[in-house]
């Protein structure tokens, strides 16, 4: 692997971004800045500003980890050592670090309007739909996907709870950014997380159902 690869350059640009922009609006921020926004959006825990250099840091740390376990699966799962393919999973990985990018600056960006907003939904929406374009591409493995006991033991009934998962969460994402731009931002928490069950539910009960067809 090129240690300067655009890839690479690419990635640590995307590492980079929040602490580059934290530093900008540094001045801007509050002593007691917030540091948390609760189910209405509207902010319930402040904290010193200078905690947001560790909360980024924690953020993106966890982001790289996920990206270095997902380019590395083939060399840790003992169920998926020839079977993935290396490109999808770059790919997931480069899509959590950039969300997660743009999610630690869009977090900055509230504690310096100490307020937020539905674009963090617009955000998650976009998230759900690029994973979901990709999910059906997903092999059987124990790090991604619905990881199910009867998806883990049929390739057949993985490749297709995915097929399915993937139109699910496609439509479901855009469903989640079209409604924020819809639903008042006070109600949008509890529309997001019924979305978000329903695309969990669906895929996993037609899962179990393919697999009580097999038995």
């Amino acid at each position: 692997m090129k240690l300067f690869s655009l890839k690479n350059l690419f990635l640590l640009m995307c590492l980079s971004a929040p602490f580059i922009y934290l530093n900008l609006v540094y001045a801007d921020l509050p002593a007691q800045a917030a540091t948390h926004f609760g189910s209405d959006m509207k902010p319930d825990k402040y904290g010193d500003k200078n905690e947001m250099w560790t909360t980024l840091g924690i953020i993106m740390g966890v982001s790289l980890i996920t990206y270095l376990i997902m380019t590395n699966i083939g060399k840790i799962d003992p169920k998926n050592q020839t079977l993935q393919s290396k490109a999808i999973m770059e790919k997931l990985g480069l899509t959590i670090v950039v969300f997660m990018s743009v999610l630690t600056i869009y977090i900055v960006y509230s504690a310096v309007q100490n307020e937020s907003g539905n674009l963090l939904f617009i955000l998650l929406g976009g998230l759900f739909a690029v994973l979901g374009n990709l999910l059906h591409s997903v092999k059987p493995n124990y790090f991604v996907g619905f990881r199910l006991p009867w998806t883990l033991e049929s390739e057949d009934n993985w490749r297709k709870t995915h097929q399915l998962g993937g139109k699910v969460w496609v439509i479901g994402g855009l469903l989640i950014a079209i409604l924020s731009l819809i639903v008042p931002v006070s109600q949008m928490f509890k529309v997001f997380i019924t979305l978000i069950i329903l695309m969990v539910i669906i895929p996993s009960i037609y899962s179990y159902k393919q697999y009580q067809k097999s038995v």
